[in-house]
């Protein structure tokens, strides 16, 4: 027992890039801001969900003169979750019309 330690170093995971979705709600005709308020509120949730679930999962809200836009970037190409049906039932309380499209893979990043 000459006192030597061996360190055994844990193995590294590969990471393999992970592939991202980006779709957007298209509201014609283009809202103000304070009419978001709780559509920004959902997407925050929405955000804090998946990262506690280890997920990718972000939207925005982006305003222009002609139309108005909701962003989402996310780890899967389905539309089809609860976040969607929260959000997509907000949006016609309040009376807007929209549009979704479909999710488009973004290119993953080399390192």
């Amino acid at each position: 027992m000459g006192g030597e330690e061996t360190i055994l170093a844990k193995p590294q995971r590969q990471q393999v890039p992970q592939q991202h979705w980006v779709y957007a709600y298209q509201i014609e005709p283009p809202q103000p801001d304070t009419r978001f308020a709780k559509v920004k509120t959902l997407l925050q949730r929405a955000h804090l969900t998946a990262r506690r679930a280890a997920r990718m999962w972000a939207g925005r809200v982006v305003l222009q003169t002609s139309v108005s836009h909701i962003l989402i970037v996310t780890d899967s190409p389905s539309r089809q979750r609860a976040i969607n049906r929260a959000l997509e039932a907000q949006l016609k309380r309040q009376g807007v019309r929209f549009s979704v499209s479909e999710p488009v893979s973004l290119p993953i990043a080399s390192r």
